[in-house]
């Protein structure tokens, strides 16, 4: 008989917590912005919000990229929808079995669900859906990285059952649905192409794409036929806000002036520098969300000179002061994240902190004992008359790369001459830097590296050969290494957490000692907000902002 639906990480309730909120200001502490002395909800009102990206694509099946999950979680319903102990519920899917060896899904879909051009949600739709996601021609990175290594195929067994089969288990597979990356989208829209569903995706959510104005705004109406809010919704039902006016504000000071004034109700990431003002102000309210997955750092391509030797990649990593470096760019409102997880991930292992800690004495060490013992004009370590030189890429879109992160890497690039290191710095064009990931001739070093994930099997996705094989783009340090790769298939296919445990932490103790990635900082989501703007909560999964509850208060 098929399982009931369950945690892919029994008993793992508190590891899985990765919601750290903190209110601000006059606000009350807890998950929402809500105040219990506004009163019932009103239904009315059109809000902005304030994004720091503008995204490529509004379908978040065509590449992958948070500005996408973002806006995407507005207008798209998923499956299944993740809580804050790390248990799913049903959403789109009204219940699911699974089979004892792991291999087959089966969910019931909702019935009497339509999407926002009047087709009806059934499993045909789900199907559809699944084939869009696996198209080579939707470009996928984020749905093709998470699904490619594990599906084999699906099927509508009757309007209301959608069956995936995979070829082998994925224990991860509920909470990676969970995310809008996977949102269901209309299949008559799907049929348009992506040109036009980049533009003006069609979902079952709360809200309706009226328009995307490029370079300003994505404009959101109010679905009045609402009817597939998730299990754990606030209330079920159509929104209450009549409109969103979502602008992209990649400024962190603009952003911010329009939330303490009149240009916004709802902002996301805040600029360090404006925490003593934001703390100040009795009619903002602050939200943090600490995502889970890989930190945000620099992968070293471990294909190309130098970084295709181990210990000079050791040797980068202790030489770069990263602590330091991230305290004194974000004034202490991030921590230091070396990796090779996230420590809000379920099964984060702590005691790996010394592979990635400031040791120049050790990377001269090792850099000496590699035969970088020669110095030229400029300072830097020659070896057979060669430089040791390292490129690093960052987008130039300040969007993607704010101020702030620029001068980390100056920071650490400083840091790194003190050992003789030449890290070269290269602002690149956003659509060059997002074809860097597939190209791996493209960087040494490649900036902004980081996954967002729900569940620890990321490390699959960033390190494993099946990865570099089906899902380019997405193992950016260009690893092979089987030692990883067998851990990662064990623990794919287990539910068992002391099994998970220990896989889980065979793969950090390899990434860590193989030095692939400095992280530097968790992904964070921060979101401020006027006082007046309630029940604004942020969802577990991808840390996505949830405004169908959200109300203005009167």
């Amino acid at each position: 008989m098929p399982t009931p639906r369950t945690n892919a990480f029994p008993g793992l309730a508190v590891l899985a917590i990765a919601l750290l909120l903190a209110a601000c200001g006059g606000s009350n502490s807890g998950g929402t912005s809500s105040s219990t002395a506004a009163g019932p909800p009103v239904s009315g009102g059109s809000i902005v919000y304030g994004a720091d990206r503008e995204p490529t694509c509004l379908d978040p099946h065509n590449l992958g990229d948070m500005p996408q999950t973002y806006v995407a979680r507005q207008y798209l319903d998923s499956l299944v929808s993740e809580k804050r102990d790390g248990t799913v519920v049903p959403w789109l899917a009204d219940s699911w079995t699974i089979s004892p060896d792991g291999l087959t899904y089966t969910f019931k879909i909702k019935q009497g669900v339509k999407f926002h051009d009047g087709t009806p949600l059934d499993a045909a739709a789900v199907k559809a859906n699944f084939e869009h996601m696996l198209d080579p021609a939707t470009q996928s990175l984020t749905d093709a990285g998470y699904l490619k290594p594990y599906y084999k195929s699906s099927r509508a067994v009757d309007p209301s059952t959608f069956e995936l089969s995979l070829s082998t288990p994925y224990s991860a597979l509920l909470q990676v649905l969970s995310q809008a990356f996977f949102g269901i989208q209309s299949p008559k829209a799907l049929a348009r192409g992506l040109d036009a569903n980049c533009q003006s995706p069609v979902g079952t959510g709360p809200f309706i794409v009226k328009q995307w104005v490029h370079g300003q705004s994505v404009e959101l109406d109010r679905n009045p036929n609402y009817n597939s809010a998730p299990a754990d919704a606030k209330h079920q039902g159509p929104a209450y806000l009549d409109h969103i006016s979502w602008k992209f504000l990649e400024d962190g000071s603009v952003r911010f002036a329009a939330v303490a004034g009149q240009g916004a109700d709802l902002i996301f990431n805040p600029p360090p520098q404006q925490n003593a003002a934001l703390k100040s102000d009795p009619n903002l309210v602050l939200q943090e969300f600490t995502h889970t997955g890989l930190p945000n750092g620099i992968a070293l391509n471990t294909t190309r000179f130098p970084f295709d030797d181990v210990a000079v990649r050791q040797a980068f990593i202790r030489g770069s002061n990263a602590e330091a470096a991230v305290k004194s760019a974000y004034l202490g409102v991030f921590n230091w994240e070396p990796g090779p997880l996230s420590s809000t991930t379920p099964f984060f292992k702590k005691d790996l902190r010394t592979f990635y800690a400031n040791d120049p004495a050790k990377a001269n060490q090792l850099l000496d004992a590699g035969g970088w013992t020669q110095r030229d004009a400029d300072g830097f370590r020659t070896k057979g008359g060669k430089q040791l030189s390292a490129t690093f890429i960052y987008s130039s879109d300040p969007g993607d790369t704010p101020p702030t992160d620029v001068t980390l890497f100056q920071d650490i690039q400083a840091a790194e001459k003190e050992i003789g290191f030449n890290v070269v710095l290269k602002p690149t064009p956003q659509d060059q830097y997002f074809a860097a990931f597939t190209n791996k001739d493209a960087y040494e070093g490649l900036t902004g590296a980081y996954w967002n994930s729900p569940t620890p099997l990321v490390l699959s996705i960033v390190y494993s050969t099946d990865s570099l094989n089906l899902a380019p783009g997405n193992n950016m340090s260009w690893v092979t290494n089987p030692a990883i790769d067998a851990p990662l298939h064990q623990v794919a296919a287990s539910n068992d957490p002391e099994q998970q445990q220990h896989f889980y932490g065979q793969v950090q103790d390899l990434v860590a000692q193989n030095a692939y990635h400095l992280g530097l900082y968790p992904q964070t989501t921060r979101l401020v907000a006027k006082k007046r703007l309630q029940d604004v909560w942020i969802e577990p999964s991808e840390g996505e902002s949830v405004l169908h509850e959200a109300w203005l208060a009167r």
